[in-house]
């Protein structure tokens, strides 16, 4: 997570993105995927505001117990592909510590890895997650991350303005509500193709659990008129980092949409292009996502984003698809 520490503008966090294996062993434990321990049948989650700063939602939370332990409040995160807690509530909780990992950000941060034996999330749970222990906080005012991609054994419905998480199992012998047209990557993250003010073209991530978006001093520079501020230091949960204030409009054009951030940060995302292996140009954070319902199809690849009015006005036709937007491809 980073969040700026000045008195004028608000905190913000990015994911912790991915991880790189410390030492042998590290690879083998992520790649051994967590049991659905409950029926694969349809569940609807709860989610909670999550306020970094008073008044201003900066994510949202899920209510999760880990080995049977007390409940922890973790902020659920597309931008993440692992739970993370810290070392101190893991050791409360029973995980061992093993392999020696990096967690890959703005910066990278070490980590030990964990698993635990059981993960519920209310009437849903797991077996066998694997968990990151960081020493320190994770995130101010939450007890860690969760990734949204826990869940990709089903299609996933994430209705923020209504704070619910729908899990819809997939058809038997059927295919996806979303149809295929690109695999995703062992990183699972929803990593988007974006044009930035009609000129640049480049990969953005679609972060829950950012409480800003950014762009890259880059791109920020290049874009015209995009002034770029003095420097802000960034409070970032994978290391020490720092940002500029982008005074001028930037414009992510997504698919058919335009989404204009009321607040953009540029920062040095050149440690995440090296670790996905795309040019990352931007973040679109929580409170752009927010007015959303986004259908995420882990299995295929694909990501809807269309405001719940459109939603509503299909219901009221009978369900036909009018304006339905294109999905979008994500690696």
């Amino acid at each position: 997570m980073w969040r700026i520490v000045t008195a004028t503008f608000m905190a913000i966090g990015l994911a912790l993105g991915g991880t790189r294996a410390g030492e042998a062993g590290s690879a083998s434990a992520l790649d051994s995927p967590p049991d659905l321990v409950t029926p694969y049948q349809p569940y609807n989650l709860r989610l909670s505001p999550f306020y970094p700063r008073p008044n201003r939602a900066g994510g949202v939370i899920l209510r999760v117990r880990l080995n049977g332990g007390r409940p922890l409040r973790l902020l659920l995160d597309s931008g993440a592909d692992l739970i993370v807690i810290s070392a101190k509530a893991g050791r409360s909780l029973g995980l061992s510590a093993g392999s020696e990992t990096d967690l890959v950000g703005l910066g990278t941060r070490p980590a030990k890895m964990g698993r635990a034996g059981t993960v519920e999330i209310g009437p849903v749970s797991f077996r066998n997650c694997p968990v990151a222990l960081v020493g320190g906080k994770v995130a101010e005012g939450a007890d860690g991350v969760i990734p949204l991609s826990l869940f990709s054994d089903f299609l996933l419905r994430l209705d923020l303005p209504e704070k619910t998480l729908g899990l819809i199992p997939y058809p038997r012998a059927q295919s996806p509500a979303i149809p295929p047209t690109r695999s995703i990557t062992k990183h699972r993250l929803l990593i988007v193709e974006t044009v930035l003010n009609g000129k640049k073209n480049g990969y953005v991530v679609l972060d829950t659990a950012a409480y800003c978006s950014g762009i890259s001093r880059e791109v920020a520079r290049s874009l015209s008129g995009s002034r770029i501020a003095p420097e802000v230091r960034l409070a970032a949960g994978t290391g020490a980092a720092t940002g500029e204030r982008v005074p001028s409009t930037v414009h992510f054009a997504i698919a058919a949409q335009d989404l204009v951030p009321n607040e953009v940060v540029a920062m040095d995302l050149s440690n995440l292009s090296r670790h996905y292996g795309v040019e990352m140009i931007g973040v679109l954070g929580f409170p752009e996502l927010t007015h959303y319902v986004l259908t995420i199809d882990y299995g295929n690849g694909q990501v809807r984003m269309e405001p719940p009015q459109n939603i509503s006005a299909r219901s009221l036709q009978g369900g036909q698809n009018t304006n339905l937007p294109a999905p979008l491809a994500f690696h």
